[in-house]
C-alpha cells in the first residue's frame, strides 16, 4: 500500500543532523555523488561530486536544483532523471563530456523513498586498460592463429579455454573442452626412441597434467589419434604462473612430426641428418613457445580481471534487488502504522493494520534471511520455520495478484484462473520464503501472458512430497532460454526485470530440502514444478492449534536493543513471567551471579551483544547452572552443526514471532524452582 502524498509531504523533508549524516556516507563513496529531494533541491554531496557537478559553494546547498547541478551530462542526466522517476528503478547511463572527451558512468537510483542519488564514475582509466588488453588479445589471436602447431590455453581445473585453428582441425566438429576429453578423445601413445613399440598413456602422466602439477614438458614424442588417423606429435606443456608466482593454467604446444618421424624409420641417412634440423626448430619452437606462453598469460589475467568485474556486477544487481525488495516490505510498514495511529479507537482497523504489519515483517524478513544464504544455497536450519499449509498460501498469493489479473481484464486480456487444491497438505518452513517463491512464480505466469490466458495453481500430496506447480498458457520458453532460466540475473524482460525471481524460487526451494523444475515449450506456455518435503499432516496441526499452558517462570533477557529489549520483556510478562532484562553481558553476569542457588530458570540472550557473544554467555552459563535453560534469539542464521547449537533449549531467528516464543518457553517440561 503506497503512502499517501499527503503524509510524504507533510512529513520534515531533512534535519541538518540528516544532512550532516548523508553528506557522511557521500563522502565514504569512491565516486562523485549528490542527493537530490523529490523536488529537484539539493540535501547533500561530497566532495568530488563538488569538483565533477556544478555546485556554487557560496549559495545554500538547498537552494540548488538537479538540473543546474547535472548540467554538464546534458540530456542524458534528463532521461534518466525522468525514468528513476517514473519507475522507482535504478538507471545508468555512460555519457562523454565534450570538454575533456572523459567517458563517466552516470547511475541514478531512489534512496530511502524520497530521495534520489546520483553517481558519477569516470571510467578513462577503465577504458585505456580495456582497449589496451583489447590490443594484446587481438595480437595473440593473431599469433595463435598463424603458428602450423595446435596451441590450448588451460585453466587450473583442466578446462580448455582457449585453441588456436591448428588444434580446432585436429577434432573438426567435436573439440573437447577438457584435459580428460583430450585424452580421451586422442588416446596418446608414448614412442620410445629405441623404436620400441609405443605404450598407452595414462591420464596424470599426459604433458597437460604433468603442467599442471609443476613439471615443463618439451617435445614428448606422441602417437595420438586425430579424426580416423594416427598421427605423432611432439608435445610440449609448461604451467603459466600470475605477478604472485601462483599457477592460472598451464599451455599446450603440439608439433606434428608425422613426416619427419616416418623419413626417420625408413631411411638411414636421414636418421643422421634430422637431428640438426629438429635442434634448429627445437629453439625456434622454443621462441615461439615463449611468445604465446607471455600471451597466453594476459589472456588468463584479462579473464580473471573480467570474472572479478562479472562478480562485482553481480553484486551490485544483487544489493540493488534487495534494496527493492526491502523497500517494498518497508511501504506497507510505514503505511499501515500512519493508518493505525488514526484508526487506533476501531479495534477492527487495528486488527487489520497490525496483520498487514506483520505480513510484511514477515516478507522483509525472509529477503534478510535469504541474502545471507542466497550464494551458499545453504539449507534450512531447523530453528524458525513452522508448519505451511500450501492451499492457504496460494489463496493468499491470488489474493495479493488480484490486481494484476483487474488490470488485464480491464484492458480485454483476461486472465482466468483455475485452482485445483488438496486441502491438508502441508510442508515446514518460513512462510515469508515460500510465499515469496510462489508470488514470483505466479507473477512471471501473468506477465508471460500479455494477451490473456488460464492460470492454473495446484497442490497435491505425493508420497512424502507435497507438490505446487504454477501453469500457464503463455508464451513459452526456447530451449535456449529454458537452459539459462535459473540463471541469476538472467532476464528476458530487459530493463523491466531483475533476473532474480527464477533464480530466488530455486534459492528458496533448495534451502527448504525441496526440488524445482521447468517444463515449457515456445507458444504452448510453462509449468514450474514444486516438491517440498510434506510435514506431519493433522497430528502437527492439531498440536499446533492446543498449545500447551504456560507455566509461570523467572526469566533474564540479554538484548542491547532498547526498543527490542522493552517490547519483549512486556510479551513475557504479559503471559505471567517474571522478567529481568539487561543490555550487556557484563549485566547479565551481574543478575546471574545474585543468590546462592539459581536466580532463573530461562535466560534469553542475543548473539551480538556489545561487549561480546551471546553464545559465550550461554555456555558460561550453562557451565555454572546446568539445570538453567537457554534460549537464544538472533538475527543471524544460526549453523546448525554448531556446538553452540547444541547447547541451547532452542534458537529462534529475527524478527521474532512471539507465538513462537511462548510455545517454546511452555514447552520446557522441567519443574519451576529457584534454587535448585
Amino acid at each position: 500500500m503506497p503512502i499517501p502524498p499527503s503524509v510524504v509531504s507533510s512529513a520534515p523533508i531533512h534535519s541538518d543532523l540528516d544532512t550532516t549524516r548523508l553528506t557522511a556516507v557521500l563522502q565514504a563513496l569512491p565516486v562523485a555523488a549528490a542527493l537530490f529531494r523529490a523536488d529537484g533541491m539539493t540535501v547533500a554531496i561530497n566532495t568530488m561530486g563538488e569538483e565533477l557537478f556544478v555546485h556554487d559553494p557560496l549559495a545554500p546547498l538547498q537552494t540548488q536544483h538537479w538540473r543546474v547541478m547535472l548540467h554538464p551530462f546534458g540530456e542524458t542526466a534528463k532521461d534518466a532523471m525522468a525514468v528513476v522517476q517514473s519507475t522507482q528503478e535504478m538507471v545508468a547511463r555512460q555519457v562523454i563530456l565534450p570538454a575533456d572527451e572523459g567517458l563517466f558512468t552516470l547511475r541514478m537510483t531512489l534512496f530511502d523513498g524520497t530521495l534520489v542519488l546520483v553517481t558519477a564514475e569516470d571510467q578513462r582509466e577503465e577504458q585505456q586498460r580495456r582497449l589496451a588488453l583489447d590490443r594484446a588479445e587481438r595480437e595473440r589471436r593473431t599469433l595463435l592463429m598463424l603458428t602450423p602447431s595446435s596451441v590450448r590455453v588451460v585453466d587450473v581445473s583442466g578446462r580448455i579455454l582457449r585453441t588456436n585453428g591448428e588444434a580446432d582441425r585436429q577434432h573438426a566438429g567435436q573439440a573437447p573442452t577438457t584435459l580428460r576429453e583430450l585424452w580421451e578423445r586422442e588416446a596418446p601413445h608414448e614412442i620410445s626412441d629405441d623404436g620400441r613399440p609405443a605404450r598407452p598413456l595414462s591420464f596424470l602422466d599426459t604433458p597437460g597434467m604433468r603442467a599442471l602439477s609443476g613439471v615443463v614438458v618439451r617435445a614428448q614424442r606422441l602417437q595420438c589419434r586425430h579424426g580416423e588417423g594416427l598421427r605423432v606429435v611432439e608435445a610440449s606443456a609448461a604451467p603459466m604462473t600470475d605477478v604472485r608466482g601462483q599457477m592460472i593454467g598451464v599451455m599446450l604446444v603440439d608439433h606434428d612430426v608425422t613426416d619427419r618421424y616416418r623419413r626417420d624409420r625408413s631411411s638411414p641417412a636421414g636418421a643422421v641428418a634430422v637431428p640438426a634440423v629438429g635442434s634448429a626448430a627445437t629453439v625456434d619452437a622454443a621462441q615461439f613457445n615463449r611468445l604465446v606462453e607471455e600471451r597466453s598469460r594476459e589472456l588468463i589475467a584479462s579473464h580473471e580481471e573480467h570474472v572479478r568485474e562479472r562478480r562485482l556486477a553481480a553484486i551490485g544487481q544483487l544489493a540493488a534487488g534487495v534494496m527493492h525488495d526491502v523497500n517494498n516490505a518497508l511501504n506497507p510498514i510505514m503505511a499501515a502504522a500512519y493508518l493505525l495511529q488514526h484508526h487506533a479507537e476501531s479495534p477492527a482497523a487495528v486488527r487489520d493494520y497490525a496483520e498487514r504489519i506483520r505480513t510484511a515483517a514477515e516478507i522483509g524478513a525472509a529477503t534478510a534471511s535469504r541474502v545471507g544464504r542466497f550464494i551458499r544455497q545453504e539449507p534450512l536450519h531447523a530453528g524458525g520455520d513452522e508448519e505451511i499449509d500450501l492451499a492457504e498460501l496460494v489463496t493468499e498469493v491470488l489474493d495479493l495478484t488480484e490486481p494484476m489479473r483487474l488490470r488485464r481484464s480491464a484492458e480485454s486480456r483476461e486472465v482466468r484462473i483455475e485452482q485445483q487444491l488438496e486441502p491438508g497438505v502441508r510442508s515446514r518452513g518460513i512462510p515469508g520464503e515460500i510465499r515469496e517463491a510462489l508470488l514470483n512464480l505466479v507473477q512471471n505466469a501473468i506477465d508471460a501472458m500479455p494477451e490473456g490466458g488460464t492460470l492454473t495453481v495446484r497442490c497435491w500430496s505425493e508420497g512424502k512430497d507435497a507438490c505446487l506447480s504454477v501453469q500457464d498458457t503463455g508464451v513459452g520458453m526456447t530451449d535456449e532460454v529454458l537452459e539459462r532460466a535459473f540463471e541469476p540475473f538472467f532476464t528476458t524482460k530487459g530493463a523491466k526485470g531483475s533476473g532474480l525471481g527464477l533464480a530466488e524460487v530455486y534459492g528458496i526451494v533448495r534451502r527448504h530440502r525441496g526440488q524445482v523444475s521447468i517444463t515449457s515449450m515456445a507458444g504452448k506456455g510453462s509449468t514450474v514444478n514444486i516438491r517440498l518435503p510434506r510435514a506431519g499432516g493433522v497430528t502437527a496441526a492439531v498440536a499446533a492449534a492446543t498449545p500447551l499452558p504456560s507455566v509461570p517462570r523467572r526469566i533474564l533477557v540479554v538484548e542491547d536493543h532498547d526498543d527490542g529489549r522493552v517490547l519483549l520483556r512486556r510479551i513475557l510478562e504479559g503471559d505471567g513471567h517474571t522478567v529481568d532484562a539487561v543490555a550487556s553481558i557484563a549485566e547479565a553476569r551481574a543478575r546471574l551471579a545474585i543468590a546462592g542457588g539459581m536466580p532463573y530458570d530461562l535466560l534469553l540472550t542475543d548473539v551480538g551483544l556489545p561487549d561480546g557473544s551471546g553464545w559465550d554467555l550461554a555456555r558460561e552459563a550453562r557451565t555454572s547452572w546446568p539445570a538453567l535453560r537457554v534460549g537464544v534469539i538472533t538475527g543471524w542464521e544460526p549453523l546448525t552443526d554448531s556446538e553452540d547449537v547444541r547447547g541451547v533449549e532452542f534458537v529462534l531467528r529475527k524478527p521474532l514471532r512471539a507465538q513462537e516464543l511462548k510455545a517454546h518457553i511452555a514447552g520446557l517440561t522441567r519443574p519451576v524452582s529457584t534454587n535448585e
